[in-house]
């Protein structure tokens, strides 16, 4: 749908215009009336009950903009109303004489836009689009760049053990495991480093594939500093090590990849997100700084959030049945999923991908499984899943879109908790730190936080403040992006075009 001007159709009104079309004030009438041509001004703006005229003065939905990810402020103008692979932002709004209508309605459907709840004379709308990608658009890229097709299959679930290649791919074809995140369907990339052609160039730096987000956007990991070294193992696949929260770990608030303050008597002041932990600063520091990734954050989605699940479990979950503040014993979700109530880790595990889930009401037993985790809290999305400042989704608390990986994530990826395994492709050799909150531990004082260990199983260290965590960022690339060659795999990677 093309945004045209207004034309007025009573005859009375061309004739006036005829009338004074050699006059100076007409010329300076239509110079103004051409540079709105990109605006679509209407007589007649479909209301939700019904409709209502309108003349040239009393209505302007402004020229709409139209996210994009090379943009510097994230939106450009455009003259089109989109009529695909967008939907309408939550950043819409009318206005009058500068302040907003609070109750004004802005839809849009098939293509056109309708507006409501508006006040007649110098109303003014600002619609604006955000691109609405599935994690269908990028698989499509990845297949088209590598000239083939992935299988795909659905997560075991539960998940019985550390990914065993004869028993889950015994024809070793690779495989994309699809689950739910909270955007959609998502891509895993399971297996071991033969198998999973998840290898990337980008920023000067090499990375793996975590999935494919539901969004379309593509989660990647750390893999080393340099554009296409093949190094599976050791501190390359690193940026450095250090405590997960140096120097403190006796209270629960030091579980957050941002955290509060100590001492709180409620969960809440506990957990306000305020100060960045350690590991968090440090991702940070290299973002900025040697990792030189500032230049690049046009290609990165802020919107994707990372999940540090804080929700508190207790009860039929855990003997610690603290509310997660101050030093009270208190377990958080993502241990739950892999760990019973009595201790040691389950025989079958149960990861999600989704933020902010409400754990089920009854214990499952090994034969039972979890129920499906449909329900989402979103009091707990808006805390625990990090995004940038102006995000429109979760606490807009991160100052660049990296984070860590989940415990969760590597589970799926073939990681298993308290159990080793060597033959995924996350596997390392070093120890190094998620963002999944484990418990808080009165018996000494330590609040801990989900490691991958050096033979590969997740578990935790002696607490937070332990310096021996290695540390890889992870982030989410946009789903526009597109490749300029590569295969996935460790000889042949594929290439981000950073050229756009």
């Amino acid at each position: 749908m093309k945004l045209e001007k207004l034309e007025d159709n009573t005859s009375k009104v061309k004739g006036v215009i005829i009338g004074i079309l050699l006059t100076i004030g007409l010329v300076i009438l239509i110079n103004y009336i051409t540079s709105l041509a990109r605006y679509r001004n209407t007589e007649s703006i479909e209301l939700a009950s019904g409709n209502i005229s309108y003349n040239k003065a009393d209505l302007n939905i402004i020229a709409m903009y139209q996210e994009s990810s090379y943009g510097t402020n994230g939106y450009k103008q455009i003259d089109d109303v989109p009529t695909e692979k967008y939907t309408l932002s939550n950043k819409s709004y009318c206005e009058v004489n500068k302040e907003p209508i609070e109750d004004a309605q802005i839809e849009y459907r098939e293509g056109a836009i309708y507006v409501g709840n508006i006040k007649k004379r110098g109303t003014k709308c600002y619609v604006y689009f955000d691109m609405d990608y599935t994690s269908d658009d990028m698989l499509a890229k990845l297949e088209a760049i590598k000239q083939s097709t992935y299988e795909k299959t659905a997560m075991p679930s539960p998940i019985t053990g550390p990914y065993d290649e004869q028993k889950e791919n015994p024809e070793h074809k690779e495989k994309l495991y699809t689950t739910e995140d909270n955007y959609g369907t998502s891509y895993v990339f399971r297996g071991n480093n033969s198998d999973v052609h998840n290898w990337v160039t980008f920023a000067n730096h090499t990375w793996r594939i975590i999935r494919i987000n539901g969004d379309g956007t593509l989660r990647m990991i750390f893999q080393c500093a340099e554009p296409n070294c093949t190094d599976t193992t050791g501190e390359k696949t690193q940026i450095g090590k250090n405590a997960y929260k140096i120097g403190q770990s006796s209270d629960n608030t030091y579980v957050g990849y941002y955290y509060g303050e100590a001492g709180q008597d409620t969960y809440e002041a506990t957990h306000t997100n305020v100060t960045p932990s350690t590991v968090a600063q440090a991702v940070d520091d290299w973002y900025t700084g040697i990792g030189a990734m500032t230049n690049y954050t046009k290609y990165l989605s802020g919107d994707t959030g990372f999940c540090n699940d804080r929700v508190i479990v207790k009860e039929i979950w855990s003997t610690r049945n603290g509310d997660g503040y101050g030093k009270i014993e208190s377990s958080y979700s993502s241990a739950s999923r892999l760990m019973p109530k009595g201790g040691g880790w389950r025989k079958n595990q149960y990861p999600t991908l989704k933020c902010g889930v409400v754990m089920p009401k009854t214990d499952p037993t090994e034969e039972e499984g979890f129920s499906s985790f449909d329900e989402i809290d979103p009091i707990a999305l808006k805390r625990d899943l990090f995004t940038l400042e102006k995000s429109s989704q979760g606490n807009g608390k991160l100052s660049v879109p990296a984070a860590l990986i989940t415990s969760d994530e590597v589970a799926m990826s073939g990681g298993f908790a308290g159990t080793a395994g060597t033959n995924y492709w996350l596997y390392t050799n070093q120890y190094y730190w998620t963002m999944s909150p484990s418990h808080y531990y009165s018996n000494g004082g330590y609040s801990l936080v989900h490691l991958v260990h050096d033979d590969g199983k997740i578990a935790t260290s002696a607490g937070v403040n332990w310096t021996g965590g290695g540390i890889r960022p992870v982030i989410n690339l946009n789903a526009d992006i597109e490749f300029s060659g590569g295969t996935g795999k460790s000889d042949n990677p594929f290439v981000v075009n950073t050229s756009m």
